[in-house]
């Protein structure tokens, strides 16, 4: 089958490898994993290995190197799976030139940080198999990531709590562990690769707005690998994802779709209340009392209405966890907070 619009043509991998068929149950649909890599030596084996052990054989796994510098394009190849190189130009294009691949029915993309639980592709076939005007699925991160270090730990436990929280119909798309129907990813063109940040988020509301359905099932899982420091974080939660979100939601695309999972109430209430404490900073210096209420009113307002992903933490690894997890919570609302004023402001350009 021709791709259409962005990813309509060259690069296609048409070696004996590529055009291998892999068994299946008759009739199935035939699923391809695409996964976008760029120095992730450490990570791309361990994700292809659990894509193979989770029934993809190699001839439906494409690893997409762009770019890299280290020997992520060697660990890929010696596994036998179909190796393309992209150009650099990040990982809207990355999987756009895996899509390429003429092989799938469904295409299945996979973060190369991302271990793949074994019955993940099972699932994914299985839901599209029996809903035929569902047009894409993603799922969700476990609660084993790899790191243990409290801010790792806490930030991707939080990734978790957030698409665990809200199984159903939805308005995203997130290629972490997310699959779609080719035709119709060949229909809207792809990925758009002008869109660095958040891509998949715009794609999906782009497939919502054409009037197809997307569905979260958090009981597709898996591990992520991704080790995060603070600053990692800072870096991320604000120039990665709060300034060029704001510019996505804002968009004339963005204000045509329901925000769904992108907006919550209790992330406008996270957000007011750490500018509650920033506020209280001042007044503690003219007046200690009344500046102590109002920052402990601000983090008691953060906590209660973060109150499931801190109880989350609780449980899993305790009360000083979940105190950890409050402070964690409070830098990344701030950088939500900040990431909307820097770009409705037009402070953060680009």
């Amino acid at each position: 089958m021709a791709a259409k619009g962005r990813i309509d043509g060259a690069g296609r991998d048409r070696s004996s490898r590529a055009m291998t068929s892999t068994p299946r149950r008759a009739g199935s649909l035939d699923i391809l994993a695409v996964i976008p890599a760029r120095d992730t030596a450490g990570d791309i084996g361990p994700c292809v290995d659990a894509l193979m052990a989770a029934g993809l054989a190699a001839d439906r796994i494409v690893v997409v190197d762009d770019g890299s510098i280290d020997a992520t394009g060697s660990i890929a190849a010696g596994r036998g799976v179909v190796l393309m190189h992209g150009g650099g130009a990040g990982a809207a294009s990355a999987r756009n030139k895996g899509a390429t691949h003429p092989a799938g029915d469904v295409l299945l993309f996979v973060d190369a940080d991302v271990t793949v639980h074994p019955d993940a592709v099972r699932r994914v076939r299985e839901r599209l198999e029996s809903d035929a005007g569902l047009a894409a699925i993603f799922g969700a991160y476990d609660r084993e990531p790899l790191h243990p270090q409290a801010v790792s730990r806490i930030r991707n436990l939080l990734n978790h709590h957030v698409h665990a929280s809200n199984p159903g119909e939805a308005t995203s798309f997130w290629t972490g562990l997310g699959a779609v129907r080719r035709d119709v990813f060949e229909a809207l063109g792809g990925f758009d690769p002008g869109q660095r940040m958040m891509e998949d988020i715009e794609f999906g509301l782009r497939l919502v707005r054409a009037g197809h359905r997307i569905l979260l099932d958090p009981e597709i899982r898996g591990s992520h690998r991704k080790r995060w420091t603070l600053a990692g974080l800072v870096r991320a939660d604000l120039w990665n994802r709060a300034v060029p979100w704001t510019r996505l939601m804002h968009s004339e695309l963005g204000r045509s779709v329901p925000a769904g999972l992108n907006v919550s109430a209790a992330g406008k209430v996270s957000v007011l209340a750490v500018a509650a404490t920033l506020i209280a900073l001042p007044v503690f210096l003219m007046a200690p009392g009344p500046g102590a209420l109002l920052v402990m009113a601000g983090l008691g307002a953060l906590a209660v209405a973060n109150r499931g992903f801190l109880s989350l933490l609780a449980r899993l690894d305790g009360a000083g966890r979940a105190l950890q997890g409050l402070g964690v919570l409070w830098v990344h609302f701030l950088c939500a907070g900040l990431g909307y004023a820097l770009a409705r402001t037009g402070i953060a350009r680009g």
